[in-house]
C-alpha cells in the first residue's frame, strides 16, 4: 500500500503534502522506474512524440539539402532512448529492484535485443538515400561495440561500410571521457553537420556535473538550434537530468526525496 501510495504521489495522482518516504518505499530502486517505464514503453503519446520528432528531422533534411554546400553531409544521433528502445531491459532492473546494473547492461548489450525507436530506422534510411551518412555517437564502452553492432544492423539502420559509423566511448584514448564533444568534433572536421538527434543534453553540448540552473542557462543559450539543427527526444527513465537533481545523494532514499523535493509543491 505504501509504494502503491508514493507511485500516485510521484505521478501526479494523489493530492497528499509531499512527505518523506517510508525506508521500505526507497531500498526498492526498481520502483522509483515504474511510471516512467511504463510511459516510455506502452503510451501511444510517446510514439506519437517520437514519429513528430522524425518527421520534422525529414522536413530539416530536405530544407538543408536543398542549400549548396562544398562538404558531404552527415547526421549525428545518439542510440540509446533516440534510436533505439532499451525499455525491456528498464523492465529487466524493476523486476530486479534496481535502477542499473553494469553487469547486467553488459548482458543485456550482448543480446542485441533493444528494439527500434519509431521512425529512427525509415528516417535514417531516407536520409542514407539523400546522400547524407549518419554518424551514431554514443556512451556505450568500446567493449560493447560488437554488441551495439549486431543490433543496429539487424534492425536495419544504415551503416556506411567504407568507414566507421559507429563511435562509442573509449574506442580511441582522446574518446574515453563520457563527453561526446570531441567525436562530435570529428565528425564536423569532414562533414556537414545537418542534424543532431539525442534524448540527453549532452548529446547536443557538455552539461556533465552541471548544476539544474546551468544546464537551463545551456538551453536557453542555444535556443535558436532546438527543432532546427537540434531535434530532442523525451526520457524520464534516466539520464543527466537526474544526476543534477541528486548530487550527493548517499543513499536510495536521499535521492528520492531530493527529487520529491524538486516537484513544486
Amino acid at each position: 500500500m505504501k509504494k502503491f501510495a508514493m507511485l500516485l504521489l510521484l505521478s501526479g495522482c494523489a493530492t497528499a503534502p509531499v512527505v518523506t518516504p517510508a525506508a521500505q518505499d526507497c531500498t526498492d530502486n526498481g520502483f522509483s522506474l515504474v511510471n516512467a517505464s511504463a510511459w516510455f514503453a506502452t503510451a501511444a503519446e510517446y510514439d506519437a512524440n517520437a514519429l513528430q520528432t522524425y518527421n520534422t528531422a525529414r522536413r530539416l533534411l530536405d530544407a538543408a539539402l536543398a542549400m549548396p554546400a562544398d562538404r558531404p553531409a552527415a547526421i549525428i544521433t545518439d542510440l540509446d532512448e533516440t534510436a533505439i528502445d532499451n525499455a525491456a531491459f528498464e523492465g529487466r532492473m524493476i523486476r530486479q529492484g534496481r535502477t542499473y546494473d553494469q553487469k547486467e547492461w553488459a548482458s543485456w548489450v550482448d543480446e542485441s535485443a533493444a528494439t527500434a525507436i519509431p521512425g529512427a530506422v525509415e528516417f535514417l534510411t531516407y536520409a542514407r538515400s539523400r546522400g547524407v551518412t549518419p554518424f551514431y555517437i554514443t556512451n556505450r564502452l568500446a567493449t560493447e561495440e560488437a554488441g551495439t553492432l549486431r543490433n543496429l544492423q539487424r534492425l536495419g539502420f544504415p551503416l556506411d561500410p567504407a568507414q566507421d559509423t559507429l563511435l562509442v566511448r573509449g574506442e580511441r584514448p582522446e574518446w574515453q571521457p563520457s563527453d561526446k564533444a570531441p567525436r562530435r568534433d570529428h565528425v564536423a572536421s569532414r562533414y556537414r553537420v545537418l542534424l543532431t538527434l539525442g534524448d540527453d543534453l549532452n548529446d547536443f553540448v557538455n552539461a556533465h556535473d552541471k548544476t539544474r540552473e546551468e544546464r537551463d542557462a545551456l538551453v536557453r543559450s542555444n535556443s535558436d538550434k532546438w527543432g532546427s539543427t537540434w531535434l530532442i527526444l523525451p526520457n524520464p527513465m534516466y539520464g543527466s537530468w537526474e544526476r543534477a537533481l541528486t548530487r550527493g545523494s548517499k543513499t536510495p532514499c536521499e535521492e528520492l526525496q531530493r527529487k520529491i523535493d524538486a516537484i513544486p509543491r
